[in-house]
């Protein structure tokens, strides 16, 4: 036999020998790693108790991720400063978020709850520690090594998902669903870490192409470009523009909040947009793209151009 068995070597008063420094085990799972990183985080943060029970990994397109994700659970936006949008997402169900909450409030956990109440944009201020720490010890134990980074991301609430994807970068995310154990107890809880992998690659040696020309290419497409978000237009006799009053309302007939045109300076349109806000301001969510197809069945031939006299006191009050 020639293993060492550990109580007879110590029987024996017999040294067993010292690993090899320069072994290299087995690479640790992802779910080694956020098993050592959310007890820490807990533990640090909260003060709280907590261990994995189990997790999913999956990849998911930006607009999948929004709408297949979860409803009614904090939202925390995730942005790694190479985008102006987000590039992550951080969300927790409502039985995690309790407990963060009761830990930070009454310093204990209460008796578990059938009803959980409705998330508010507090419970996301006060699940914000947590979060910041998990990404943290991830980082720390070597979690995404490679293809990302858990601690390069800054966080901030959101009011909900769908406000969350209006500002979400396009692209694919690598997410994953943890189920957690907490306080030692039956309450359990549920997170969803979703991050944007790096996608940067450098350019390949066969590539010839000048240095000024990249260049060029850079600086044209970090210049900046003032779109205009039309939600209608309507044409309106001069007399009737005069009779506007404070708070009068005008009928826009067949305008809905997805009837949003992207207009360029010279007047073309650029994509369809739906009408919608972030963080109590207005904004706009790009959804169809404009794009001229090539017709290559024949035409008929065009009728003469006929000449319209102008009509005095109309304007066109979206030119205005």
């Amino acid at each position: 036999m020639d293993a060492l068995n550990a109580v007879l070597a110590h029987k024996l008063g017999l040294t067993p020998p010292e690993p090899d420094p320069d072994a290299q085990g087995p690479a640790p799972t992802p779910m080694r790693q956020m098993r050592r990183a959310l007890g820490r985080a807990a533990d640090k943060a909260v003060g709280l108790s907590a261990s994995v029970l189990g997790i999913a990994e999956e990849n998911l397109e930006a607009e999948a991720l929004i709408e297949s994700g979860p409803e009614d659970w904090v939202v925390i936006g995730l942005r790694d400063g190479s985008n102006p949008g987000l590039t992550g997402l951080f969300l927790i169900n409502p039985a995690l978020r309790s407990a963060l909450v009761e830990m930070q409030t009454m310093g204990n956990l209460l008796a578990a709850s059938e009803d959980e109440r409705k998330v508010t944009r507090t419970d996301a201020v006060l699940a914000v520690p947590f979060a910041s720490q998990l990404l943290r010890e991830l980082a720390d134990v070597g979690f995404g090594a490679g293809v990302l980074d858990p601690a390069a991301y800054d966080m901030g609430p959101m009011d909900d998902l769908r406000t969350a994807g209006l500002v979400m970068t396009p692209g694919l995310y690598r997410s994953w669903r943890i189920s957690v154990q907490l306080g030692g107890s039956e309450r359990q809880g549920e997170m969803l870490i979703a991050m944007r992998p790096d996608v940067t690659t450098p350019i390949a040696a066969h590539d010839t192409a000048p240095e000024w020309s990249m260049a060029l290419r850079g600086a044209v497409e970090e210049a900046p470009a003032d779109l205009e978000a039309v939600l209608a237009r309507m044409v309106l006799p001069m007399s009737k523009i005069e009779e506007f009053e404070v708070g009068q309302v005008l009928q826009l007939a067949g305008t809905t909040v997805g009837s949003v045109s992207l207009v360029g300076p010279g007047g073309q349109k650029v994509a369809m947009a739906r009408l919608g806000q972030v963080a109590g301001k207005r904004a706009v969510r790009v959804e169809v793209e404009t794009i001229e197809l090539q017709d290559d069945t024949p035409r008929a031939a065009p009728l003469p151009e006929l000449e319209i006299p102008p009509v005095d006191g109309l304007i066109d009050s979206g030119a205005a």
